[in-house]
């Protein structure tokens, strides 16, 4: 289908407030859910539909996700493909970013309801429009990497990535950073967005973080930067830490380690005497 003309729109801005106590059943949820071993279940939905009376749709989507595949247990969670729609049109009802995403994925790939590649088209840009990073790196991607070779499109691709690589989804960032490094060839600004992606707790940042300064690159994550015994090791070690604790973030991380410039390239291949802005 044909885009109308893409203006950046952030998901926090558009996304509905949550009520506090709902919140606060939510965090309950999801700190059983993380929970090593056997899980109850039972509790889990519960806190979760208490959470969603007051709708709260980030307990919608989670609740969602578990009808979605089901989960075993003593009792676990049935799959029900009916509940886990009803659930995604109700965050389309409420006008939530990630609702229309998680409907046009349905629609993708016709999950309890007829596959449509026109529908998710449609539920794509509208969860882009209202600024959902994951939809706007679906675009992203379409335009760049996803039509005939000739007809690609990185000018028409770039405002997507960029607007979801400022918000802070480490996926979204991950896949910005990739647009650079493959469809643009801007290495500076690939390694700007791994790195925005490592301070929030990204491995796949981290790994190429390392992987840039190695003494000896290997080709997948060869940026064309100097080896650097200092900077590997200083990423090596900050993921040695977040594969021992997932939940590690490091905010501080550009501030403190600002990036080299490229060799060739600068700091942004198209601006190489301009730091992208944090």
């Amino acid at each position: 289908m044909a885009y109308p003309t893409f203006t950046c729109a952030y998901e926090k801005d558009h996304n509905p407030p949550l009520d506090v106590e709902a919140e606060r059943w939510f965090q309950q949820a999801r700190g059983l859910e993380k929970v090593r071993g056997i899980k109850d279940w039972q509790t889990i939905v519960g806190l979760y539909e208490k959470a969603i009376a007051k709708d709260h749709w980030k307990a919608m989507h989670n609740l969602a996700g578990l009808y979605r595949t089901g989960w075993p247990g003593q009792p676990g969670v049935e799959q029900d493909t009916s509940k886990m729609l009803d659930l995604y049109e109700r965050m389309v009802k409420l006008k939530v970013p990630l609702g229309y995403y998680d409907w046009a994925v349905v629609a993708e790939h016709g999950r309890g309801i007829m596959k449509s590649d026109r529908m998710a088209s449609s539920y794509i840009f509208q969860a882009a429009q209202l600024g959902n990073p994951l939809a706007q790196v679906r675009i992203g991607n379409y335009f760049a990497f996803q039509l005939p070779r000739d007809k690609q499109d990185a000018r028409m691709a770039e405002p997507y990535f960029r607007c979801a690589g400022a918000q802070d989804s480490p996926d979204a960032i991950i896949e910005t950073a990739a647009f650079y490094k493959i469809s643009k060839e801007n290495m500076p600004l690939a390694l700007f967005y791994y790195q925005r992606a490592a301070s929030l707790g990204s491995s796949s940042g981290l790994n190429n973080l390392k992987g840039a300064f190695e003494p000896t690159p290997r080709p997948i994550y060869n940026f064309g930067y100097q080896p650097n015994s200092k900077l590997h090791e200083l990423y090596a070690g900050l993921l040695k830490q977040l594969n021992a604790d997932q939940k590690l973030r490091f905010p501080n991380l550009m501030k403190d380690h600002p990036l080299p410039p490229h060799p060739k390239q600068g700091f942004d291949a198209e601006h190489p005497d301009r730091r992208p802005e944090i």
